[in-house]
């Protein structure tokens, strides 16, 4: 849509936007719901909207760089969207025992940060013979010399230093075993200052609808395209739609997420894209990433926790669970998890401010796409019980509404990152640069 907000004006040229889905913005989702949302509800945003709704975004939520040259200020000034940097909070590590105590979770935190700037070292070090394309970053940050072991005495305190590095999980979008140490740390992206727009991303895509209609540009939406024509003869170009429907223009602009074109690449073009670029498309993986919110009348845990890191735990699941609630506690149990107090920074619900009684929870790699297969409601209950139990917090309500992310059922998507290099024979950051050229 921004290229559409640089196409339409003065020139006279008239545009028009297909979208699959039958909402605008893809990985920009922002879920709403007010304190009189049902349990049972499933609704994506609030029906008839307020100033005390609550939102959250469920894919792309911080604006990483904010300060430091993300082309994302610019559209929030330009839109006059206000926005919010967080002040920093306490973030505390929870391993088998409960809640660490404050400077080794400090010691483990910093540990891991010089590990990673440590491969990343390693694989830009142009002096020395670079790292084998089979090696993983795994297999660098649990090496006997790793600065993730740095200080740590007990083979209790190397384990929690294990685990912790296993939330690199989630931005990643991939296993640490799959990730590559030769290409670790290639990819530019805006680091620094992290703001979040008020409304949810979801404000800055409205602005952008809005702009956009009134100088004249058409969205249709629900309008899946199965066939991209380039008409030689005409010098025009030729989209058919699963509904039906035929569009023509001199331009076709088309963005679609890696996941979706390395199914649909071999057939949706013609003429066919080139052997090159197909075999590029396939050497690209994607990453997984899901999203649980649990959002309660009250917190329970300590409100002025900003974030917990969850350490993987060896306790079984409680003698009730069966079923999948016996699995659910498995899955959470054996993987790392980011979980965020969306609680405002006095740890009190700021009503119409987004803040909430809530806790967003990141499940990465291949366990996020895991929690795909189980239902809403006992995805939420059963994390719920996990918590309580790791954070030590005794019997609490249940939670009062929640919603989850399936970035990778959803079939506009197929994931949620486009990981780093991995291990995979062949692949290179190079792939990335080659798919971004015009053919």
């Amino acid at each position: 849509m921004c290229s559409s907000s640089a196409l339409d004006g003065p020139a006279g040229r008239k545009v028009a936007v297909l979208e699959a889905r039958e909402r605008i913005g893809g990985r920009a989702f922002t879920h709403t719901w007010s304190d009189k949302t049902d349990v049972n509800d499933k609704s994506r945003t609030v029906g008839t909207p307020s100033g005390n709704d609550y939102w959250c975004d469920f894919g792309c939520s911080w604006m990483h760089g904010y300060l430091e040259g993300s082309p994302l200020k610019g559209l929030t000034d330009k839109y006059n969207i206000p926005v919010t940097i967080p002040n920093p909070r306490e973030n505390v590590v929870v391993g088998e025992q409960g809640v660490l105590p404050k400077s080794l979770s400090q010691k483990l935190t910093g540990n891991l940060g010089k590990a990673q700037d440590a491969a990343k070292a390693v694989a830009h070090d142009q002096s020395s013979t670079p790292p084998d394309a089979n090696t993983s970053l795994a297999d660098f940050l649990y090496s006997d010399q790793s600065p993730l072991f740095a200080g740590l005495e007990s083979e209790s305190e190397k384990k929690a230093a294990r685990d912790l590095a296993r939330m690199l999980h989630i931005p990643l979008g991939i296993e640490l075993e799959k990730a590559s140490l030769k290409w670790h740390g290639f990819e530019h992206t805006f680091t620094g200052t992290d703001a979040a727009p008020k409304g949810g991303f979801a404000s800055i895509i409205n602005k952008l609808v809005d702009e956009i209609t009134s100088l004249g540009t058409l969205i249709h939406t629900s309008q899946e395209v199965q066939s991209v024509r380039d008409e030689s003869q005409s010098s025009n170009v030729k989209l058919v739609t699963k509904q039906g429907q035929e569009y023509v223009a001199r331009t076709a602009l088309v963005t679609i997420p890696i996941a979706v074109l390395k199914k649909t690449a071999g057939v949706l073009f013609e003429p066919t894209l080139p052997e090159r670029r197909l075999e590029t498309i396939k050497r690209i993986s994607v990453g997984n990433l899901n999203k649980v919110l649990l959002h309660y009348d009250q917190p329970w845990r300590n409100a002025k926790t900003g974030t917990f890191l969850i350490l993987p735990s060896s306790a079984p699941a409680p003698s009730s669970f069966q079923g999948d609630a016996k699995k659910l506690w498995k899955l959470y149990s054996s993987t790392t998890l980011i979980v965020s107090s969306l609680a405002g920074g006095g740890g009190s619900a700021e009503i119409g401010k987004g803040a909430s009684s809530s806790l967003l929870v990141m499940v990465g790699a291949e366990k996020g796409k895991q929690l795909e297969a189980f239902e809403r409601l006992d995805a939420g209950n059963a994390l719920h019980a996990y918590l309580t139990a790791c954070i030590g917090a005794g019997e609490s309500p249940l939670p009062k509404h929640v919603f989850y992310s399936r970035w990778a059922k959803q079939p506009f998507t197929g994931g949620a990152t486009t990981s780093p290099v991995s291990i995979a024979s062949g692949t290179l950051p190079l792939d990335f640069e080659a798919l971004s050229r015009p053919l």
